[in-house]
C-alpha cells in the first residue's frame, strides 16, 4: 500500500512539477588550446542545469509538454587571463506535430560572434532586472524568443508576454554596452529580432508561425490536402508582411532558416499544388534558397507522411502521443 500511495504522488509530482525546457546543451572546446579542457565540461553541465532546472514562467507544464531545444557552442579562442570565451553560439527548439513522430523545427538561431566571460564553477545566475553577464543573459533571451515561437504556434499572438521579457533582457544588457544587443535595424542583433517581434507593423509573421504549425502541420495526419494548403496562406502571409514593413526580411529570413527543409519535402509528393505558383512566392521571398527551391519543382524528395520530414524525430507510444495531443489542446487555452 505505501508503495502504491508513493508511487502516486511521483506521478502527480511529475505530471505538474515539471519545468518549461528539456534542452540539450553541446560545449565543443577540441580546437582551443588549454590545460583545463574540463573545465568546458564543467560550463556545458551548468548550462544544461541553468536551462532545464530553472522556472522560467508562471505556467504548468507537464513532462510531455517541455520544449525541446539544442544548444551549442563552438568555442574559438579562450584567454586565461582575462576568462574572456570567443565561441559561435547555435540554438534551437523544437514542436511536436499532431499525431506524428515527428517535431518541427521552430527557430534556428546563429550568433557567430558571441563572447563571454566565464571561470570554472563560476555559478550562473540569472536575474531579468539586472544585466550580470553575457552568457546568462543571452541563453535567457534564447529560451524566452523560444517560449514565444512555441505558445504562438499553438494560439495567435500567445507569445507577446515572453517577447517582452526578452527585450526587458536586451535593454539592460544593451544599457551596458554589450557586443551583439543593440537594435540599430541593420546588424539583425539581439535588439534587432526582439523590436521586430514587437512591431505591431508585423503581424504576419506570428499570422504564419501559427497558421503554418497549427493549420499547416498540425492538419496533415487528416487532411493532407488542407494541411498543404494551409502552409501556403501561411507563405502568403510572409508575402504580406514583407508589404506592409521593408524592413521585416530578418524575420523571413528566419522563418526559412528553420522551415526551408520541411517545406520542400512538403510540396515535393502528395496531394499535388501549383507548384510553379508555390515556388515563385519562395524565390521572391527567400532567393537565397533557391537551390532548395528547384527540389519542389523536381520533385525528387521523399513526401511528408505520419513520420514527417527529417529533423530532430523521436518516436512515442500510443500513450504517450494521447498525452502530447492533449497537452496541446491545453496549450491553446493558455
Amino acid at each position: 500500500m505505501k508503495k502504491y500511495i508513493f508511487l502516486i504522488f511521483s506521478i502527480l509530482a511529475s505530471y505538474t512539477q515539471a519545468q518549461e525546457f528539456n534542452c540539450k546543451v553541446r560545449l565543443d572546446a577540441s580546437g582551443v588550446h588549454t590545460s583545463n579542457k574540463e573545465m568546458f565540461k564543467t560550463l556545458e553541465r551548468s548550462i544544461a542545469e541553468f536551462v532545464n532546472k530553472n522556472r522560467w514562467t508562471d505556467k504548468q507544464f507537464k513532462n510531455h509538454e517541455r520544449i525541446k531545444c539544442d544548444i551549442i557552442i563552438n568555442v574559438k579562442d579562450y584567454d586565461q587571463k582575462t576568462n574572456v570565451v570567443k565561441s559561435e553560439l547555435y540554438f534551437r527548439s523544437y514542436r511536436p506535430v499532431f499525431k506524428s513522430d515527428y517535431e518541427t523545427l521552430l527557430l534556428n538561431l546563429v550568433e557567430k560572434d558571441f563572447q563571454f566571460k566565464y571561470q570554472e564553477f563560476q555559478k550562473l545566475d540569472f536575474n531579468i532586472e539586472l544585466y550580470d553577464n553575457n552568457l546568462v543573459s543571452s541563453i535567457a533571451y534564447y529560451l524566452y524568443v523560444a517560449l514565444g515561437h512555441d505558445f504562438d504556434s499553438f494560439k495567435e499572438n500567445a507569445g507577446k508576454d515572453f517577447y517582452e521579457k526578452a527585450q526587458i533582457i536586451q535593454i539592460n544588457a544593451n544599457q551596458n554596452s554589450v557586443k551583439g544587443w543593440d537594435n540599430d535595424g541593420k546588424s539583425n542583433s539581439k535588439g534587432d529580432l526582439i523590436n521586430l517581434l514587437l512591431n505591431e507593423q508585423n503581424k504576419f509573421y506570428h499570422k504564419a508561425i501559427y497558421t503554418y504549425n497549427r493549420w499547416g502541420l498540425d492538419m496533415m495526419a487528416d487532411k493532407l490536402s488542407v494541411g498543404k494548403n494551409n502552409i501556403i496562406t501561411a507563405i502568403n502571409y510572409l508575402k504580406k508582411l514583407r508589404e506592409e514593413n521593408k524592413n521585416a526580411d530578418y524575420l523571413i529570413k528566419i522563418f526559412f532558416d528553420a522551415k526551408s527543409d520541411e517545406i520542400v519535402q512538403i510540396f515535393t509528393s502528395g496531394p499535388p499544388v501549383n507548384k510553379n505558383y508555390v515556388v515563385s512566392k519562395l524565390r521572391d521571398l527567400a532567393p537565397n534558397y533557391d537551390f532548395k527551391w528547384d527540389e519542389i519543382q523536381k520533385g525528387s524528395a521523399e513526401g511528408f507522411g505520419r513520420q514527417g520530414p527529417p529533423g530532430r524525430n523521436i518516436k512515442y507510444n500510443d500513450m504517450e502521443r494521447k498525452s502530447i495531443d492533449k497537452a496541446k489542446e491545453m496549450k491553446k487555452s493558455r
